[in-house]
This record gives structure tokens, sequence and C-alpha cells, in this order.
């Protein structure tokens, strides 16, 4: 049975008296797993956006772009309009460009969405008030919480409804594990692998090695919890076990209660996984490779209004832009009407 933190230990925590931050220790066995499967996920990502970035080069190198009249052209009710001509090779290179630019696409949505989410999030906090508390701020909220947020400069937040839900053993062990993830920029690392793995939304082997990469994070920073207590498991297991009677908890991960029951985290190295990231992305590069050595395309793109004699590519690239700014902004809508559904 958990007991309640009584008002006199609830001033000790927030006056700086009962809970001391416990010193950076050696890096554990999850700790290590959680670094390299980092390090794997973030030389796979970096290896997608070269890839991405080598095949659209190849398609500056495919076509030939002239501002002259194009001698293939057809004539739609009086109007003449001009029209790429290419062999399958530069269309094989266009296609793949296109998929490199989605990729890139994706990245820069995924970067932005995660500074937006940051930012919206520390606007949020402002508005709470907030007290020290041994590297870590209290904030106003009667549901149990402590998380670690922040991409650039990560800070640990517990809730007030946790200081009384929690007795002291607990609290100190939640906040050497939230403390762990902020020494480790768990944050900024997790918003990186998802950034990656949206990027390379067609190779689902890499979404795999992100999530692993999370479960990890979470193990280690279980690990350092445990080590700060001394080895004792039982006060990180009684936090858990209150936070999941308290709130509303998924449940707990079976393996990190089998690393808190003692047993030994078994971590190899992806190779299946990265091999299957990396045949893909071979595949793709090759692909554009050896279609750009045969690869042959001419073009005006010339834009309509603006010339006698108008490309139709370009002239299908207006409806195309229209209709994805308007996704853009049907999806920008939800998510602001989600977001103010939530705070209300």
């Amino acid at each position: 049975m958990i007991g309640k933190a009584s008002p006199a230990q609830r001033e000790a925590h927030l006056g700086g008296g009962a809970l001391e931050p416990c010193p950076a220790a050696t890096p554990g066995p999850a700790a290590t797993a959680t670094a390299r499967a980092f390090g794997v996920g973030l030389l796979l990502g970096l290896g997608g956006v070269a890839s991405a970035v080598f095949v659209v080069t190849r398609l500056f190198e495919s076509w030939h772009v002239t501002s002259t009249s194009a001698s293939h052209a057809i004539s739609v009710f009086g109007q003449r309009l001009s029209y790429p001509a290419a062999n399958a090779g530069a269309i094989t290179v266009t296609v793949l460009a296109a998929l490199g630019l989605l990729m890139a696409g994706a990245a820069v949505l995924g970067v932005a969405g995660e500074l937006r989410a940051d930012r919206r999030f520390r606007r949020a906090l402002t508005t709470r008030s907030q007290l020290p508390l041994h590297e870590a701020w209290v904030i106003t909220e009667d549901q149990p919480q402590a998380f670690c947020a922040g991409l650039l400069r990560p800070r640990v937040f517990v809730s007030t409804g946790a200081l009384e839900f929690l007795d002291e053993p607990a609290l100190s062990s939640v906040l050497a594990h939230e403390r762990h993830h902020a020494r480790r920029h768990d944050p900024l690392r997790l918003a990186c692998g998802r950034v990656l793995a949206r990027a390379l939304f067609f190779i689902p082997a890499y979404r795999h090695l992100v999530q692993r990469q999370h479960a990890l994070a979470e193990i280690s920073a279980d690990e350092a919890a445990v080590l700060s207590a001394g080895g004792d498991r039982s006060a990180l297991a009684s936090a858990m076990l209150s936070f999941s009677e308290a709130s509303d908890f998924d449940g707990i991960d079976p393996e990190r209660v089998d690393h808190l029951l003692g047993e030994r985290i078994q971590w190899r190295f992806p190779t299946v996984l990265c091999l299957s990231v990396v045949a893909g992305l071979a595949l793709f590069v090759g692909v554009a490779l050896l279609a750009a050595h045969v690869a042959s395309g001419s073009a005006t793109l010339a834009p309509p209004f603006l010339s006698s004699q108008p490309c139709v590519a370009v002239l299908a690239m207006i409806p195309a832009a229209v209709g994805l700014v308007a996704l853009a902004y049907a999806r920008t809508r939800r998510a602001s009407r989600a977001l103010g559904g939530t705070h209300s």
C-alpha cells in the first residue's frame, strides 16, 4: 500500500531539504543499448536523406529544359500546348525523384510538427504556476504526472497530484527516471527518430527500429532510477503501480516489468532490420542510377498566361498544388480543433 505524502513532506520537497539530485552514473546495459539503437537509426535515416538528395540530382541531369519553342506539341481547342518528351529512363528517374521529394517534404513537415508541438507545450506550461524541486519543476495538476519535455533544453516536470500520491522513495525514483531522460536528451533523440521515420515512410522496418529505441530509452531510465536508489527496485515499482492505478494509463510495458524483476535486457544488433533498410535504399538508388545512364528528356516548362506555348506538365501542377495546399489547411484546422478540445 502506497502512503500519500503529508503536507510537511510536500513543504520539505519544495523547500529543498528532502531529495538530493542523483549524480550521473556509469551507463548501464540498457543505456548502452539505447545509444546504439539511436546511432544505428540516425545513420540509416541520414542515409535515406542522402539517397533522396542523390536521386533528385539525377533528375536535373536527365532532363534538358529549354526556353525555346518545342517541336513536341499538341493542339487543344485551337490552343497550341507543348508537352515533355522522355524515354523510359527519364520517366523512371522522374518517378523516383518524386519519391525523394516526398521523403524530403515529409522530413520538413516532421521537423515543423515537432517544433510546433514543443512550442505549444511550452506555452501551455507557462499558464501553470511552477515551483522548483531539485532539478525539476512542480506544476499545478491534480492528475499524477511526471515527464521530461523540451527538445534543446529538456526539463523535468512533476505535478502536484504526484507529490500528494507518491511517498518519498517513490517520488525520488520517479525524478531520477525523468532526470535520466533529460541528461540523455531523450526528447530530442526520439523526435529525430520520428522525423526520420516519416521521411522513410516506404520502409516500415525503420519505424520498428524507432519504436525499439523508445522502449530501450524507458528501460534505460528505469535502470538509472534503480541505481540511484542503491539497487532497490521496490520504490520505482511502487511508483509505476501508483501511476497505473491513479491515471489513465495504458498499462506497463511487460519488458519494463521484467527488468524491474531483475531480468537482464537482451538487445542484439538488429542485423536483419538494418539489412532490409539498406537493401531498400540501395534498390532506390541503384534503379535511379541505372535509369539515369539512359535517361533522356526535354521540356520547355513554359508557364501558362506568360507563354504562347505553355507546358502541359506545368498546367497539371496548378490543380495539384491547390489540392496540396487545401489538404494541408484542412489538416491544420483539424489539429487546431483537436488541441482546443484537449484544453477545454
